[in-house]
């Protein structure tokens, strides 16, 4: 595998396309210094990839484009290399293959890329092929002129040694000790981790025999709660068919009153009918009097309103064009101004030229006179050889003439090649142009087509949004009813909560308490008693729909103050005593009478014992049971009655019944009595919520609103802008219109342009290869007549006619200097002219630009006039329609005030009628809605009974009531739920968790065997990196030992400052040259140096063979001798692999199997030949 050709595009120096070819064995590149030579290694650098721009010698990769000082740069550089492959060192099954890299300079950067036989590939895959071939960056394939001086000069001992490590491949020892330490500090956390959660399922399982134990309990309430259920259900079906009862009669009354209500509508509809007739005859005859015509100029009044309108925004786009016009017009005269500088700047110069040409032809005709001197003195001597002589004139006369003719050529020429370069310049320039053209003429039909495309986007988006203003107006309508309704409600219940709140205060502060009472509650907030646990209505809290019956049922005993031992009462007894402040009752805990225990009772409306239906700390159970005792709570009196005379009863609404037959009742003041202060508070605080829930719902809907309101006004605005950019769009496109027509004559101007050029170039094409023809023609007739004319001069030597002749020969040198002189002068006035001509035209077109900017301007300045007369015309017409419609007002105003009277007594009847409809709609309602709930009722009834079955109950009459089964059934699941959460399932839950720690323990010894291997695995990577290390240390030493002692003949060795650990230190080069002492590398001369580097790097190649290098200017620093043993040494290597090396010196070129020569003209890099032995 060796590189086979290298092509350049536009890279660095390689200002054209150019193809080297290269060859098997040794090639050398020489040519002159800043010719470009070592730009050939750095495209192989940038083109395989194996070095940075820096390397290359650029700051960035864009630096690598060729630039161009006298025409516009390319905006791309490509490298492509391609490959022999006949020996299948790459993994290709091809006898060839190309690698290449291309970078294109863009707007905002430049992108790169790679390609592999043309296909786009990414630069790992580049080195992953070049890599199995034996390629690699670090592999010394190719060494650059600063390389060998790298390794002698500014590297470090550790930095050479770090050499050794890529080749051994050390990295990957590391990258695995590396991956290794992190999968160590991954089991190390996994540990820790582990460990945390044995811990923590060690807590659970502690935990969990706690729960088992809540669990069984749990278990025994909820199958008590079960059975209470089924109560529930039948108690519900009792209920339910009574009210599906109930309904049915509720139904039978509304289809009574809707046949009633029906006949009453039909009565008011057909009167409706008589009057809506005698409306429309009304209409009818107004109409014939010109309403139809006063509503149709309505309407075109609002016509002509938006023609007005529109006409309006058009001049303004009109009047912005115009500016905009004027603008260009200003940047074009500025154009021409600055040109026509330009052109009496060529002026200026043409006259200079000239100037030169008068100096240089006075100077050519003073030569003239010495030749034509020294011609009369070689004449006279040649007198006595005239015959010769003048042979020998007359062939210098016929040598004279060829070389005027040749210079005459060679001038010709030149002017030739400038033309043809400017051509070729200006048909380039061209060619950008009608691309630029084509490209403004596609634009301009997709410009047309986007205008529009928007103009139909424009207008459903307008449409879109007068549906949505609709929509909006709507949703704003129903938010603001809403609003109204929360308004209303909340303020009923701030009126509510007002009078509640007022309540809670007086009883916060005593004023519904007696003055004894009140003076205890004192002394104990004063710390001057203790032991006061408070008033029993602050002690504990009731339902709302207890509320009544329990004050009423405790009665004074709300005021007992409850106390922790008898002395506490003793205590504030006496405090009464010494204020003579009255008395009170106190219920001392540790005296107070037990609770017992109360029969279950089946008596009809049975709610509750009173002391059941009340919430309060247990600690006060005897407390409360001296207030309440076995008071019964029923829910009626007509219930309660049935049951006089055993019980003591107190009824939902406050009614008493005494156990001795005993009734109280009638109405109830709150003020009158005291009330569970807990109770009240629940009440103030659930209105609390309510009216934060509706503010928050109030502020919500006022949110809403602004919005809405945000939102029609934006979405009018947007409607506004809309039409305006519709109307802009259609400006645009009648803009576009006209850029097509101009941009279709640019386009043929410039392809005929285009044509002209083209021709002209062909033409001096064909003059210039004549000239050529012409000038070789003329160059063997001087070298025959230059040899003939040595003949003669030969037989004619004199010392003194030689020495005339010398001079007459540098007279006809000089004549000749002065000949290229003037041809320079005339070239440099031709391009003068050339760019002058450019110049005018240039402002020819700029004025070309002006006349018609000013066309466009007049055309726009007629739009402007015709839309201004658009608009006097619409507003002449629009005042004719206005003072017509005055006139049609005036005739109708009469007719107009009777029908609106008869349309507003039709509307006062329609809503009567209305009025009925609404009552029989809300008739039908209430039936329909009976029906539902009978339906409702029914499936309930059916589901309910359904329930019954399946569950196995037994339907019976003397189920006790639904509120006293409710009771029973709130009791036990505020025990359960006092009791939550349980977890029902911690027996089994203990078992699996327990498993689960030993399954923790078992994955803890695992990653402790885990932690072991790593640990062995490490110290394993770090004997075999040592290992891989000196083996390639071993290896490249001892091939550097045998090139240093081909090279210098003498000893060389690798050294390493710390043989043990080699990672621990660096490494340095010691020599011994012949008939020298063993020097270190820092003691050694330059050249030594250099020496000793380059057989350190033969030695890497050596070791790691490669099939191709490139060396650039490695001799540069070594003496002959030297660069002789250096070459020698490339020669024998140059079988087993390519050497293509950059050198300027003898025995490198003498040695190589071929040569490519390099030199540079005007910037640019070009190759002379390839020369083999």
């Amino acid at each position: 595998m060796y590189i086979k050709e290298i092509e350049f595009v536009n890279f660095k120096s390689f200002g054209k396309r150019i193809k080297i070819p290269f060859f098997e064995g040794f090639t050398t590149i020489s040519g002159p210094n800043g010719s470009g030579k070592s730009n050939i290694i750095d495209g192989i650098l940038f083109a395989l990839g194996l070095s940075s721009s820096r390397t290359m010698r650029a700051e960035k990769l864009t630096d690598l484009i060729f630039t161009d000082a006298k025409s516009k740069s390319p905006e791309f550089a490509q490298v492509t290399i391609t490959f022999d492959n006949t020996d299948r060192k790459a993994p290709v099954e091809a006898d060839s293959f190309e690698i290449s890299r291309k970078i294109k300079q863009t707007k905002t950067g430049y992108y790169s890329y790679f390609y592999f036989n043309g296909k786009s590939v990414s630069l790992t895959e580049v080195h992953e092929l070049l890599g199995k071939a034996g390629v690699t960056p670090e592999g010394y394939n190719v060494v650059m002129q600063g390389d060998v001086s790298q390794i002698t000069a500014k590297m470090s001992p550790v930095e050479r040694r770090k050499i050794i490590d890529e080749i051994a491949g050390v990295s990957e020892f590391d990258e695995k000790k590396q991956k290794s330490l992190a999968e160590l500090d991954i089991v190390k956390e996994q540990i820790e981790k582990i460990d945390i959660i044995i811990e923590e399922v060690k807590l659970r399982l502690e935990q969990l025999s706690e729960e088992r134990e809540e669990a069984l309990k749990y278990r025994s309430l909820r199958e008590e709660k079960q059975k209470y259920e089924g109560y529930l259900i039948l108690s519900k079906l009792k209920d339910a068919k009574t009210e599906l009862g109930n309904v049915e009669k509720e139904i039978l009354k509304y289809e009574s009153l809707e046949s009633q209500t029906i006949q009453k509508v039909k009565e008011q509809e057909e009167k409706l009918a008589e009057m809506e007739t005698e409306l429309s005859a009304l209409n009818q005859e107004i109409r014939a009097k010109g309403e139809d015509e006063q509503i149709r100029i309505k309407k075109e009044i609002e016509e002509i309103k938006g023609l007005i309108s529109r006409a309006k925004e058009s001049i303004g786009v009109l009047e912005r064009e115009e500016g905009d016009f004027e603008s260009k017009r200003r940047d074009l005269f500025i154009k021409i101004d600055l040109r026509k500088k330009e052109v009496d700047g060529y002026e200026k110069s043409l006259e200079d030229e000239r100037k030169k040409e008068e100096t240089v032809q006075k100077e050519k005709s003073d030569r003239n006179t010495e030749k034509i001197i020294l011609a009369g003195k070689i004449a006279g001597i040649e007198q006595k050889f005239s015959e010769k002589a003048a042979v020998s004139n007359q062939k210098r006369s016929e040598l004279n003439t060829v070389k005027d003719e040749k210079n005459k050529l060679i001038l010709d020429e030149d002017r030739l090649t400038d033309a043809l370069r400017r051509k070729s310049s200006e048909i380039k320039d061209i060619e950008n142009e009608i691309e630029e053209a084509k490209d403004n003429a596609k634009n301009a039909e997709s410009d047309t087509k986007v205008a529009t495309y928007d103009i139909s986007k424009l207008t459903e988006e307008s449409d879109k949004l007068k549906r949505d203003v609709d929509d909006l107006e709507s949703a704003q309508k129903r938010l603001s009813d809403d609003k109204r309704r929360l308004e209303e409600r909340s303020s009923t219940l701030e009126k509510e909560y007002g009078v509640i709140e007022a309540r809670v205060r007086a009883t916060e502060v005593g004023s519904t308490y007696s003055h004894a009472v009140e003076e205890i509650l004192k002394a104990a907030k004063k710390e001057e008693l203790y032991g006061i646990c408070g008033v029993v209505a602050n002690l504990g809290s009731v339902g709302k729909e207890y509320a009544t019956a329990l004050e009423i049922a405790a009665g004074p005993k709300m005021q007992s103050i409850v106390v922790e031992m008898d002395a506490d009462a003793e205590h504030a007894i006496n405090y009464l005593k010494r204020r003579n402040s009255g008395r009170a009752t106190f219920l001392p805990l540790n005296k107070i009478e037990l609770r017992r225990n109360l029969p279950d009772l089946s008596i009809d409306g049975f709610v509750g014992y009173a002391i059941d239906l009340i919430d309060f700390d247990p600690q006060y159970d005897n407390a409360f049971w001296y207030v309440f005792r076995d008071t019964v709570i029923v829910d009626t009196l007509q219930n309660a009655r049935k049951s006089i005379g055993r019980y003591r009863m107190v009824t939902l609404e406050g009614e008493t019944l005494e156990k001795s037959g005993a009734m109280v009742g009638g109405s109830v003041a709150q003020k009158s009595r005291v009330s569970f202060a807990a109770t009240e508070r629940e009440k103030l605080e659930t209105l609390s919520v309510e009216i934060r829930d509706l503010h928050k719902k109030r502020g919500e809907i006022i949110s809403k609103l602004d919005d809405l309101d945000g939102k029609i006004s934006a979405a009018n605005k947007r409607v506004n802008s809309i039409s305006n950019e519709i109307s802009k769009k259609e400006m645009q496109i009648e803009e576009i219109k006209g850029r097509e027509d101009r941009l279709s004559d640019v386009l043929a101007a410039k392809k005929s342009s285009y044509d002209e050029f083209a021709v002209e170039r062909e033409s001096f094409k064909r003059e210039m290869n004549a000239v050529i023809e012409q000038r070789l023609e003329k160059e063997e007739v001087q070298k025959v007549l230059e040899s003939e004319i040595a003949e003669i001069e030969a037989e004619l030597n004199n010392p003194e006619l030689d020495e005339l002749r010398k001079k007459s020969v540098r007279i006809d040198d000089e004549i000749n200097r002065l000949n290229g002189r003037l041809a320079d002068i005339r070239s440099d006035t031709n391009a003068i002219e050339l760019s002058k001509k450019n110049a005018e035209e240039l402002i020819e077109e700029a004025r070309l630009d002006i006349a018609g900017l000013e066309e466009k301007k007049t055309t726009s300045k007629e739009k402007i006039t015709a839309l201004q007369d658009e608009i006097k015309s619409h507003a002449e017409k629009q005042k004719q329609n206005e003072s017509r419609e005055i006139e049609i007002s005036n005739e109708l105003k009469e007719l107009q005030e009777e029908r609106a009277a008869l349309d507003e007594k039709c509307t006062l009847f329609r809503r009567q009628l209305d009025k009925a409809r609404l009552s029989l709609d809300d008739i039908k309602s209430h039936a329909a809605s009976c029906l539902l709930t009978k339906s409702s009722l029914q499936i309930q009834y059916e589901s309910l009974l359904a329930d019954v079955r399946e569950r196995g109950l037994e339907e019976r009459d003397d189920i006790p009531s639904y509120q006293t089964v409710y009771i029973t059934f709130e009791s036990l699941e505020k025990q359960m739920v006092a009791m939550e959460p349980v977890n029902m399932l911690a027996i089994d839950e203990y078992d699996e968790v327990n498993a689960r720690c030993d399954e923790l323990s078992g994955r803890r010894d695992i990653l402790f065997n885990e932690r072991e291997q790593l640990l062995s695995r490490i110290e394993q990577y770090e004997k075999l990196k040592r290992d891989t290390f000196m083996e390639a240390y071993t290896g490249i030493n001892k091939n550097f030992t045998s090139v240093f002692s081909e090279l210098a003949d003498g000893f060389g060795e690798l050294v390493l400052e710390n043989p043990e650990d080699p990672f621990a230190g660096g490494m340095t080069l010691h020599a011994q040259p012949k008939g020298k002492n063993i020097i270190r590398l820092e003691s050694m001369s330059g050249g030594e140096k250099s020496l000793t580097a380059l057989a350190f790097i033969i030695a890497i190649q050596e070791y790691r063979p490669a099939p191709f290098y490139v060396f650039d200017e490695v001799d540069q620093n070594l003496d002959g001798w030297n660069v002789e043993r250096v070459a020698d040494r490339v020669l024998k290597s140059a079988p087993s692999a390519q050497f293509i090396v950059i050198s300027l010196r003898k025995p490198m070129l003498e040695r190589a199997d071929r040569i490519i020569g390099v030199t540079q003209q005007d910037g640019t890099t070009s190759i002379t030949g390839v020369k083999s032995k």
